[in-house]
């Protein structure tokens, strides 16, 4: 089989093509034949050398969506059955998603009892559990009025899809402007231009924060007295936020992580997105051998939607 491995952290050109005995099932894994998965930021750090926990050689990728090939009688899962893994080591304590096969903990494999393309299956995993672990976080009735910091990342994208489809009012932001046509075709009821404050006089029951810590106080502003905010990124690429003082929050303010996966709430977000067939559009897509190219357009690309890497099984 195929991995793509890095042997040392280096530029999108580090990646080298290996070929691997495809591995075999135990009593407490199983092999995933990788047909697809999506890319993500947090991999572009870990292959920076950004990540001090990851130990090389790996083969990183911190979800996929694919196929059982080999497993156990009593491992709960069938060979064939459809499937995916995200987060809690894959591709960081473990070699992840860059590969054609992989042997993965039972216990981090979840049923994907949805019919869609490779592709499409793949944009769900991590950005569809974030943004749904986010959404429980803040506790929302029906009809709340919810503001989304860092609308046209991935995340961002999906929790307007999750929020309309749980009942929610939603206004959701981009700092460029040309981006806000495409999101209020994919539902949003306002778009607010972000330019580091927001020019609104709305107080929000909820509010997701992408973006971080760098506009975290700003998004405190716009929050009713009895809302929740939920930091979840850092899109903004700031991780704390000097002389902050609890007495700034006039609601309630949490967080929200996906390193540990729920598998009750992720079987409660593939229930959402299967009843009403929410899709998040696809930026482009590559194969494995050009893994470069698709580091390369994670940079430099400024389309809206996810970077989707099909596995070659040639």
């Amino acid at each position: 089989m195929l991995a793509m491995v890095l042997n040392h952290p280096g530029n999108e050109h580090t990646f080298h093509a290996e070929e691997r005995a495809i591995p075999v099932s135990t009593s407490t894994d199983s092999v995933l034949k990788i047909m697809a998965f999506g890319l993500n930021y947090a991999e572009l750090l870990t292959r920076n050398g950004e990540s001090p926990d990851v130990k090389f050689p790996r083969v990183i990728g911190i979800e996929a969506v694919g196929t059982v090939s080999d497993t156990t009688t009593d491992s709960g899962f069938h060979v064939g059955q459809t499937v995916m893994t995200l987060m809690g080591g894959l591709g960081r304590e473990f070699d992840g998603s860059y590969e054609e096969y992989a042997l993965i903990p039972n216990h981090q494999l979840y049923p994907l009892p949805i019919k869609d393309s490779w592709a499409q299956l793949a944009t769900i995993p991590e950005s569809f559990y974030t943004a749904y672990g986010s959404l429980n976080r803040l506790r929302l009735s029906t009809g709340a009025h919810l503001l989304i910091r860092g609308g046209t990342s991935n995340a961002g994208i999906a929790a307007l899809l999750l929020a309309k489809a749980m009942g929610y009012t939603v206004s959701t932001t981009s700092r460029n402007s040309d981006k806000l046509t495409t999101l209020q075709n994919l539902g949003a009821d306002e778009t607010l231009l972000d330019c580091g404050s927001l020019e609104t006089t709305t107080s929000f029951d909820g509010i997701l924060e992408l973006v971080g810590t760098s506009t975290l106080r700003d998004s405190l502003q716009h929050l009713a007295p009895t809302g929740t905010a939920v930091v979840t990124g850092g899109l903004g690429g700031e991780w704390s936020l000097p002389d902050f003082s609890p007495f700034e929050i006039p609601g309630y303010l949490t967080n929200f992580q996906s390193t540990n996966v729920n598998a009750q709430l992720l079987s409660q977000a593939v229930a959402l997105i299967k009843d009403h067939r929410l899709q998040l559009p696809i930026a482009q897509t590559f194969k494995l051998t050009d893994i470069a190219q698709a580091h390369q357009a994670m940079v430099n690309s400024h389309k809206i939607g996810k970077i989707v890497v099909i596995a070659n099984h040639e």
